[in-house]
């Protein structure tokens, strides 16, 4: 998941509404992707919905690692 200070993170999940939103849909995007990924035949479909859902971790993940980045600026 996030390779930051876990202490930076948690203080986030509990004070920055933004954050929270992002990491809770990070981790239900990844649920997603294990249960896609268990599946014993992935069609094209499901292939496309996969790749949908890594670029949607990604700017999830880039907008979390951005929002750490301005909490230690300012702190």
């Amino acid at each position: 998941m996030l390779k930051m200070n876990q202490g930076v993170v948690q203080e986030l999940l509990e004070t920055n509404k933004e954050f929270k939103e992002l990491f809770d849909e990070h981790v239900k995007l990844e649920q997603d992707l294990e249960a896609l990924y268990s599946l014993k035949y992935i069609p094209p479909e499901v292939e496309r919905k996969i790749k949908e859902i890594k670029k949607i971790k990604l700017r999830g993940k880039d907008r979390m690692e951005q929002i750490i980045s301005e909490h230690k600026k300012s702190s």
